[in-house]
């Protein structure tokens, strides 16, 4: 009852109702507040990618080098397939959407923020993301334990900071953005404009997954309908708890079902469970264009959307294990490369969060699928133990 998606919408009612209601003056505190609550995201980001970043890599030691570069070199290129997908959709799709410019129907009198955090941030996203990086294959190859140390309590530090100054105030934080466009005039008609969009996603992400599962059962139809009715019980088991963690058990068997290799699966779901998310990629990439279309802009050309891509593609290892980091970390990155005002990005992380249980349920379908694709290419690593084999271990 008191789940964020319920508060998020309520939050998103009581804007759409009060914009019409209060005065500017009003509007712009509530608008203050939110970009103070993104002043304060800004802060935190370089941390939150460090530590997440830099753990991530840690704790991959133990592990073949070759093995880690070829199952993670697989996530980076089935991250990089799903946006340029969003992309390509984008282009095909949106030709028959009618843009709507919300700049023609906004108030003569434009809300700005009335205060701004008088701070600036000790470290810049990228030069965190490459820090941590750094930093995580120096762990890893020394084997010097107090990096691991230094690195988890930094993790754990940046976690309780999110959990207390920014992710209980999500919905202040959406409800001001929407109250400001719901003032100057857009909202409603955004809420309208949005409804195709919404149906364009959930088409591109289903024809996606079932062409990567094709592609694990080497195209036969019968095989391809099979694995997806294995993995069924882990995507109505996301889809139920909206957590790709919740999910792992259930995930764990339903992909070894497919794979027949328990070692492989082990390895490859935990692993990549929160840095390929295939439904994330689609969905958040075909939001940001569908709303920078609305706004009246056109699509970003190719060069620019590359810059997204790499900046998409490294921040994902950055957001691991952060609630709604997944969302969260990417906001700026949606901002920077795409072009989308505070206010759209906003509205890409609303309306995120509100498909969250689908979204989540496409990631851990994609998360089976990539197994798949591994098992192919790195089944050999993962030859499992004879029966004798096992006797003897125990």
């Amino acid at each position: 009852m008191f789940s964020l998606p319920v508060r998020l919408v309520v939050a998103m009612g009581a804007a759409f109702f009060l914009s019409s209601q209060l005065d500017s003056s009003t509007v712009s505190i509530f608008y203050t507040i939110s970009i103070i609550l993104k002043d304060i995201l800004m802060l935190l980001l370089p941390f939150v990618v460090f530590s997440y970043l830099c753990s991530a890599v840690l704790n991959l030691q133990g592990q073949a080098t070759s093995l880690i570069v070829g199952v993670f070199g697989l996530v980076i290129i089935s991250n990089i397939i799903n946006v340029f997908t969003a992309y390509g959709a984008s282009y095909v799709l949106f030709s028959f959407l009618k843009p709507i410019s919300l700049e023609a129907i906004k108030s003569q009198t434009p809300i700005e923020a009335l205060w701004r955090l008088p701070l600036s941030a000790i470290l810049t996203a990228d030069k965190a993301m490459l820090l941590g990086l750094i930093i995580g294959f120096v762990g890893n190859f020394t084997g010097v334990r107090l990096i691991t140390q230094v690195v988890d309590k930094l993790k754990a530090w940046t976690t309780l900071a999110l959990n207390i100054t920014f992710i209980p105030f999500l919905p202040v934080y959406v409800f001001g953005f929407i109250l400001k466009i719901g003032f100057e005039g857009a909202l409603g008609t955004l809420a309208t404009a949005y409804a195709p969009v919404f149906f364009l996603s959930l088409f591109t992400i289903q024809a996606y997954l079932f062409f990567w599962y094709a592609v694990g059962c080497n195209g036969n139809l019968k095989e391809t309908f099979k694995a997806i009715r294995n993995m069924f019980p882990a995507w109505l088991t996301g889809f139920s708890t909206m957590s790709s963690a919740a999910t792992l058990p259930v995930t764990l068997k339903c992909v070894e079902n497919n794979t027949r290799n328990t070692q492989l699966t082990n390895f490859v779901v935990p692993a990549t469970a929160n840095v390929h998310m295939a439904g994330d990629g689609i969905n958040i990439t075909l939001t940001a264009l569908a709303l920078l279309v609305m706004s009246g802009s056109p699509l970003p050309s190719l060069s620019a959307f590359l810059a997204y891509v790499g900046a998409y593609v490294v921040t994902k290892f950055s957001g691991s294990g952060v609630p709604g980091g997944g969302m969260i970390i990417l906001l700026p990155v949606v901002e920077k490369h795409l072009g989308l005002s505070s206010e759209l990005c906003s509205l890409v992380a609303t309306l995120y969060i509100l498909q969250d249980s689908l979204m989540t349920a496409s990631n851990v379908a994609g998360n089976g699928a990539l197994a798949m694709i591994a098992n192919k290419l790195f089944a050999k690593k993962f030859t499992a133990r004879r029966p004798d084999e096992e006797l003897l271990r125990a």
